[in-house]
């Protein structure tokens, strides 16, 4: 039989824990936010007005109302957790966030409509433009060797006030010129001063205390740092073969992690965050053989007919996409289970696969949408107005999925056991009926309920012979579904 594929951390995940890590050394706190969210955390109270040419369609994805525009956006950066943070803590505070963010931007070599950004935030008394160049010098080291030098060049965002792009000497050429910086510089964040009218808005007095902060794309760091040309080589990322199998390519395996903060094992008695517990969850995963990938969030409800989905099973019921872009599902995935799957045939590899994959799906509210409410800025919003807000978004629960070709259905069963271990928690199996089929597509008595003291969490085992045929795959391949907020909750983790 030929050997299993090598196994890895997708190279974004990887990064984005990394750097993570690296802030986290420096006092930073880990903040997180949804990826559907209010008009108002995205624009209004980071100063950008209403003729700000990211408010357009062409610039930002909008969720259909039931009767028209829903107030909701998929978020194009990641700066709406900063609004959060300092709303929900005040000042003095350090933070930084990591996700994904969604711009309509046709697929190319420098663009995708789904990328991810990683976030840092500092307020404090005192802070300066000095500050913020030390940090981001720190930073560069660490991401692209000790002798990177950053520059900041002046620029314009609504948001910060003075603003910079900040560059890095190029990695490739080390400064000397080259076809993909030209000049021996090439532009790796966005930095600034947070504007004064952002702070007062988030309940943060701008003659008390100043704020810097800075924002950057995590696949294009990956691009620089390894020299690659084409975002679309680090999205169809596949695991890294043995050192020469390609020469002369670049390799996206994660760096050494020896001695990075945070990377141990997590005490189940200690507080630790939802976005820590799924890094160390992953972690665990990949050294027990499976390789993590990312998929697109985009799913087309038409495949749910393949699963045998019901047609009033909830599942289908989806957010909807105002402004879609052409190629893609109008619609957001309520499941990771399809994309891993697809992900699995896509591969095929002849010595079979283990895939995973941790991220949000967006249930359609029971009660439907409510557009939510659009303060006045300049000032916090009053309590009432922000929980209004907060109610008025879906929710948008992390799980992960999992699939397996040529395996035993027991060992998806066994893989959710040790995801429950990294939450504290002992996941119970209960058998699923004998010789029947449930509303989710497992084979008749192969597959399990996971429980937590009778709590249903997830589910795993085969999947059944009609669906495999359908979605093109091969017979046997088993699958895991978890909520990992679900094990959140019951673990008593704390939440950001």
């Amino acid at each position: 039989m030929a050997d299993r594929p090598a196994v890895a951390r997708h190279p974004v995940a990887a990064l984005a824990e990394e750097i993570v890590d690296l802030l986290a050394g420096e006092g930073y706190r880990v903040a997180e936010g949804p990826e559907v969210e209010a008009e108002w955390l995205n624009f209004d109270a980071l100063n950008m007005a209403a003729d700000h040419p990211s408010r357009s369609a062409d610039g930002t994805f909008s969720i259909d109302g039931p009767d028209g525009p829903s107030g909701l956006v998929l978020r194009g950066h990641t700066s709406p957790v900063q609004v959060r943070t300092m709303l929900g803590r005040g000042a003095p505070l350090r933070m930084v966030t990591v996700g994904r963010v969604f711009r309509p931007d046709p697929p190319d070599a420098t663009h995708s409509p789904v990328f991810h950004q990683a976030e840092g935030l500092a307020v404090a008394e005192g802070l300066t433009m000095n500050d913020l160049r030390a940090t981001l010098g720190r930073l560069a080291a660490a991401m692209f060797g000790d002798s990177t030098p950053v520059r900041l060049r002046p620029h314009w965002f609504a948001y910060t006030d003075p603003s910079a792009e900040a560059d890095v000497r190029c990695p490739t050429c080390r400064g000397g010129g080259c076809d993909l910086c030209e000049d021996g510089w090439i532009e790796w964040a966005g930095c600034g001063i947070v504007h004064p009218r952002v702070l007062a808005t988030c309940g943060v007095d701008p003659g008390r205390h100043a704020g810097f902060a800075f924002g950057l794309g995590v696949e294009r760091t990956l691009m620089l740092r390894h020299g690659l040309r084409d975002i679309r080589d680090v999205i169809r990322h596949d695991p890294p073969r043995p050192a020469g199998d390609r020469a002369g390519e670049p390799s996206l395996a994660p760096a050494d992690r020896t001695g990075v903060p945070g990377d141990r094992p997590l005490d189940p008695a200690e507080p630790v965050s939802p976005f820590r517990r799924r890094q160390a969850a992953a972690r665990a995963l990949t050294a027990a053989g499976w390789t993590e990938t990312q998929t697109s969030p985009f799913l087309d409800p038409a495949v749910w007919d393949a699963f045998g989905l019901p047609p009033d099973d909830p599942r289908r019921a989806r957010l909807r996409i105002a402004n879609p872009l052409d190629g893609y599902p109008p619609a957001l995935r309520t499941s990771l289970l399809p994309g891993v799957l697809a992900e699995l045939r896509a591969r095929r590899p002849p010595g079979g696969l283990m895939l995973f994959e941790q991220g949000a799906v967006f249930p359609h509210p029971p009660g439907g949408l409510r557009p939510p409410p659009s303060p006045p800025t300049g000032g916090p919003p009053r309590p009432e107005e922000l929980a209004a807000l907060h109610a008025a978004i879906p929710a948008q629960p992390h799980h992960l999925a999992a699939a397996l070709t040529g395996g035993d259905w027991h060992a998806a069963v066994g893989a959710g056991h040790a995801m429950g271990l990294q939450w504290g928690l002992r996941l119970r199996p209960e058998d699923g009926p004998s010789g029947t089929r449930s509303s989710w597509p497992w084979h008749g008595g192969r597959w399990a309920r996971l429980t937590v003291d009778g709590t249903p969490v997830g589910e795993a085992g085969e999947l059944d012979p009609a669906v495999l045929r359908r979605l093109r795959l091969p017979g046997g391949v088993a699958a895991l579904t978890l909520d990992l907020d679900a094990l959140d909750r019951l673990s008593g983790g704390e939440r950001t």
